[in-house]
């Protein structure tokens, strides 16, 4: 069976009609799409003991005519995650994730990347057409800074999934899996970020890839990436399909993270103030618990200090620990996690515990303070997004 043109497992494809018969069914909306990869083609699944394993997001937009209320959210939240655990993913990657949308809003989706690629690649499942009424995005209107900040995003998801036990010991092969999906598909992102500031912008990573390999002389990168960097993203595309990797993870692993460090060395420019009105009311909301915690003038420097620039570098010192700790070199691990610790206590408003115990411990308990973070000032304060975290990070192959 295909879903318009693309050669996925049948049980994929009926797993994808059947989440868009129920949102249809119990919404009514106006238009169903599919998003991300599964829309894109680019879906990563395997065959493991005779049972499909998808190892990316089923994402879908549904398009209403009004705002549903909250009680009908919840209902279809909850089936939702009744089918989530019909399909039965053993790995930690798979998740259905669905954003509502009122039709006369689509005209205001912002000039980003997200709303560039739902224009170019979404799938309309069930519905009208409502493609046409997003706005166009191009190089001249696209947000950059924003886009810049998928970098941030991209250490964050990293550290999100890294498998508990590699701290520990071994990955099992279904940890491998998930781990080495986990670096291939986050070292991707590197075309959305670096290509638009080169004037490129496409909408799939494996157009992105192809295209940076056959242009990379022409694009200015090679002094600041190096010559490798084609040949290693186009691995990445390759292995994030197949999950069979050809380099062993640890040093696949150092590879992103430097690759992703010299572009954030590249750009240096981040939305520092907020870009959106939930934004602006979770900053307020947080400022106030800051005065209330250490008083006004530390709630004013708290304010004016860069967040997202310190976020970028506490993430990159915990992943350089973990590197340095997995390559036996103890004293620039605990230097990196305590410089971690130092970066977080500068932008976070809750109060850090002090860190204990072997570098296992403390580099688990240091990654529970940044999602504590992450979810007051990224999540704008999701309830929902602890327990997400708390599966993902506990989750270890059987």
């Amino acid at each position: 069976m295909t879903l318009e043109g693309w050669d996925y497992p049948q049980d994929a494809v009926r797993q994808l009609h059947t989440l868009s018969d129920l949102l249809a069914a119990e919404v009514q909306p106006s238009a169903v799409l599919l998003l991300g990869s599964a829309a894109r083609g680019e879906l990563a699944y395997a065959e493991l003991g005779g049972r499909l394993e998808v190892f990316s997001d089923y994402e879908f937009l549904v398009v209403t005519g009004r705002r549903l209320p909250a009680r009908q959210r919840q209902r279809v939240a909850e089936r939702l995650a009744g089918l989530e655990r019909e399909f039965g993913q053993r790995n930690p990657l798979f998740h259905i994730d669905v954003i509502f949308r009122e039709r006369h809003r689509l005209r205001t989706l912002p000039r980003i990347i997200f709303t560039y690629e739902l224009k170019a690649n979404g799938q309309v499942l069930h519905g009208e057409a409502v493609r046409q009424l997003l706005p166009e995005v191009t190089l001249a209107n696209l947000d950059l800074r924003n886009t810049n900040e998928i970098l941030i995003k991209r250490l964050w998801a990293i550290l999100l999934h890294t498998p508990r036990r590699l701290l520990y010991g071994p990955l099992t092969h279904l940890e491998e899996m998930v781990w080495g999906y986990v670096l291939c598909r986050n070292a991707l992102d590197l075309t959305t970020v670096l290509l638009p500031h080169c004037g490129v912008l496409l909408p799939s990573y494996g157009q992105r890839v192809k295209h940076l390999a056959e242009h990379y002389g022409q694009l200015g990168l090679a002094s600041r990436f190096g010559e490798e960097l084609p040949a290693f993203l186009t691995a990445c595309l390759q292995e994030r399909q197949s999950l069979h990797f050809s380099e062993s993870l640890p040093h696949r692993y150092a590879k992103v993270v430097n690759h992703v460090a010299a572009a954030l060395r590249f750009l240096c420019l981040f939305n520092e103030r907020p870009i959106s009105r939930g934004e602006w009311a979770n900053l307020a909301r947080l400022s106030l618990q800051y005065a209330k915690a250490s008083g006004p003038l530390a709630a004013g420097r708290w304010l004016r200090s860069p967040k997202k620039g310190v976020t970028a570098a506490g993430l990159l010192a915990m992943h350089r620990a973990l590197i340095a700790h997995q390559a036996g070199q103890d004293d620039e691990a605990a230097e990196q996690l305590a410089l971690s610790t130092r970066l977080l206590g500068r932008i976070a408003i809750a109060p850090l515990v002090s860190l204990e115990g072997d570098f296992a411990t403390r580099w688990l308990a240091q990654r529970r303070a940044w999602g504590d973070f992450w979810r007051a000032h990224v999540r704008l304060g999701d309830p929902k997004y602890r327990q997400r975290f708390d599966f993902v990070t506990e989750w270890q192959d059987g």
